[in-house]
């Protein structure tokens, strides 16, 4: 039997790119429409890997369901127009990105953003170049922690589970890892809501030399 792959899988959001900045800059645009004191970014970081009703109840407490649901169409609409405008790659990425393709480690993605998001973003970063393994909940029938999507993408990477990686910066990121039976990177930064090392993960990275290190040498 041919052997496969050890390939490397990644969240998006809060592990590669710094979403919450464009989150935290939307936010801060609707509480100035309300007239309403702005917020600091930590409010917005918590909960950028939950989705944007999360997002708006954190920071408009006072608000009832409705006017959630009302902010939050507002919310979206400005991002899917500014979605490719400033985006912002943790410190390294790039490199460590350029560096597993140099060394014949296939990358993908397993994100939890609809692929309506995620794909002009892919473009243009130009990773739907680098990659045929970007995995959305369009994808799949159930989003993480299950593991269809990590596994669906190991198949398009023809890539052995068990060697391979599943990194993310959230508590699911590891569940999801560990639920489609591969090695897992807990990254130390990003949009956590608790401590990394309760997360049962494999590994812990600081930064994406250390992400890279752990990939290329486990």
């Amino acid at each position: 039997m041919p052997h496969k792959n050890k390939a490397a899988i990644f969240d998006l959001d809060g592990t590669l790119l710094n979403t919450g900045l464009t989150f935290h800059t939307i936010v801060n645009e609707l509480k100035s429409e309300l007239n309403e004191a702005l917020v600091d970014f930590e409010p917005v970081r918590k909960f950028s890997s939950r989705g944007a009703t999360l997002i708006l109840k954190n920071c408009f407490k006072a608000c009832s369901d409705q006017e959630i649901d009302d902010l939050k169409y507002k919310f979206l609409s400005k991002y899917e127009r500014r979605l490719t405008e400033n985006l912002v790659l943790y410190h390294g990425v790039e490199l460590m990105l350029d560096d597993l393709e140099k060394k014949g480690i296939p990358w993908g993605i397993v994100t939890n953003k609809s692929w309506r998001y995620t794909g002009p973003i892919i473009k243009k970063l130009g990773w739907d170049k680098k990659t045929n393994a970007i995995i959305c909940p369009d994808h799949v029938s159930e989003a993480k922690p299950n593991p269809e999507g990590v596994v669906l993408a190991a198949t398009k990477l023809d890539a052995d589970l068990e060697e391979s990686f599943y990194v993310g910066d959230h508590r699911r990121d590891i569940e999801t890892g560990k639920n489609a039976g591969t090695k897992t990177i807990a990254c130390s930064w990003g949009y956590a809501e608790d401590d990394p090392t309760h997360w049962g993960a494999d590994y812990i990275a600081n930064n994406a030399e250390e992400l890279r290190e752990w990939i290329l040498k486990k």
